[in-house]
């Protein structure tokens, strides 16, 4: 199974928090290892004594080390972008999950991408996500 980058947003608006949760125990239902189930923790890494600099170094390790990234990108995030834009350049399996609501916000440097190793995916809710990622051959 996979080694999964879950990446959601942090400190900006985390209005899917709900759904990621979800699409972490899906994933995991399904036997793969997120690697970052700290994204839905209501406690930023900073306020519990992490320093950015090592956030930065751990998820760029994780990143390193992850099988592909699945971001959820129904809001705005620069650091999920940092990360999108990561794992496209180190040739990594990228999916990008956006909420069916969401999508005609979601910026067009991300609806654009047209590289092979880059998906979109629009859903209702997390067991479509998953439904989406399977038939897809990703999860």
């Amino acid at each position: 199974m996979a080694k999964i980058y879950f990446a959601a947003p942090m400190r900006g608006v985390r209005g899917a928090l709900k759904e990621v949760r979800e699409l972490i125990e899906l994933l995991e239902a399904r036997g793969h290892t997120v690697l970052t189930k700290h994204v839905a923790d209501e406690m930023l890494d900073t306020d519990k004594g992490l320093t950015h600099e090592e956030v930065f170094k751990r998820d760029v390790k994780l990143l390193d080390d992850s099988d592909l990234l699945i971001a959820e990108v129904s809001y705005p995030s620069l650091g999920v972008g940092f990360e999108i834009a990561y794992a496209l350049l180190k040739g990594k399996k990228t999916v990008a999950l956006v909420k069916r609501e969401r999508a005609d916000s979601l910026s067009s440097l991300i609806r654009g991408i047209t590289w092979e190793n880059f998906r979109l995916l629009e859903y209702e809710h997390p067991r479509e996500a998953l439904e989406r990622l399977v038939a897809e051959g990703i999860a």
